[in-house]
């Protein structure tokens, strides 16, 4: 494959206006784009019309919703209770829990996915739940006049207000009040996929399924090509599943702009693929 062939996704519309910097994606669509790297038969209407179904039965208790939280508590009671969908450790290791058809059928995913969920189901509605790229997990918002309020869907759509969320993500992590709050900014799509990638790329590493890893760092790479991280760890991947020549192109162009301090190492990966496609030849 020539590099060039990277950054090409013609099968994957919403995944490609990324690509062009087009923040106005449809996110339910390009998480299924990603899922379908892994699974080349998936059905995306049996996802787009859960969400549908899901959203009609809503649609007469959001709008019967005294005030705002009772909306997003109709919402919680319908995802999280009624058709329990909630987190579950395990998906922190399988890539299932990432793919939304498989969190669907499973009622079980990350926190990213289950939040892709309640905000495709909000979007179906014309409510706009946004997510949150908290360190630690991925929550929701959803803005009131009173303030905004946070939703956790791996918690089974446990509902906080600002003070009671920033509370809880303090138990997870060593950050302050006041950096904890900077934090909880709408995250852009763009974002959202990025952070998809990079826990499937974590698992698949943790799997040492390196052609799945490959096919995430792709993605990833095509989303940031500037970024010498990205490429090298494309090269090492490309080196993992006999892609030795990608690879060394890869690790050469690396060489032209990465600091001082990482030549030693591209040059010594460089010389293990030589010698590796000298044996193939």
């Amino acid at each position: 494959m020539d590099t060039s062939d990277l950054f090409e996704f013609k099968q994957d519309q919403e995944f490609s206006k990324l690509l062009h910097h087009d923040n106005y994606i449809d996110l339910t669509t390009a998480a299924l784009e990603i899922a379908r790297d892994d699974q080349p038969d998936l059905v995306f209407d049996s996802v787009h019309a859960w969400v549908r179904q899901r959203a009609s039965e809503l649609s007469s208790r959001v709008a019967l919703a005294e005030d705002d939280r009772s909306l997003i508590q109709a919402v919680v009671e319908c995802l999280a209770k009624e058709h329990g969908l909630m987190g579950n450790n395990i998906c922190y290791h399988r890539a299932e829990g990432s793919y939304l058809n498989h969190v669907i059928e499973k009622k079980q995913g990350l926190p990213i996915s289950l939040s892709l969920i309640y905000m495709a189901v909000g979007k179906e509605l014309g409510i706009e739940i946004q997510g949150v790229a908290a360190p630690m997990q991925f929550i929701l918002r959803y803005e009131t006049q009173a303030g905004p309020l946070f939703i956790d869907p791996y918690l089974k759509g446990a509902v906080y207000n600002e003070e009671e969320c920033l509370i809880r993500l303090a138990e997870l992590t060593d950050l302050s009040n006041k950096e904890l709050s900077r934090l909880l900014k709408p995250a852009t799509h763009r974002e959202i996929i990025i952070r998809m990638l990079m826990n499937l790329k974590r698992i698949h590493e943790e799997q040492q399924d390196y052609q799945k890893a490959w096919n995430v760092q792709r993605r990833l790479f095509a989303l940031s090509p500037l970024s010498n991280a990205h490429k090298k760890d494309l090269a090492a991947y490309s080196f993992k599943i006999k892609q030795l020549s990608l690879s060394i192109e890869l690790l050469e162009s690396c060489l032209k702009s990465c600091p001082e301090s990482e030549w030693n190492s591209i040059k010594l990966m460089l010389q293990k693929a030589h010698s590796e496609l000298a044996q193939w030849n």
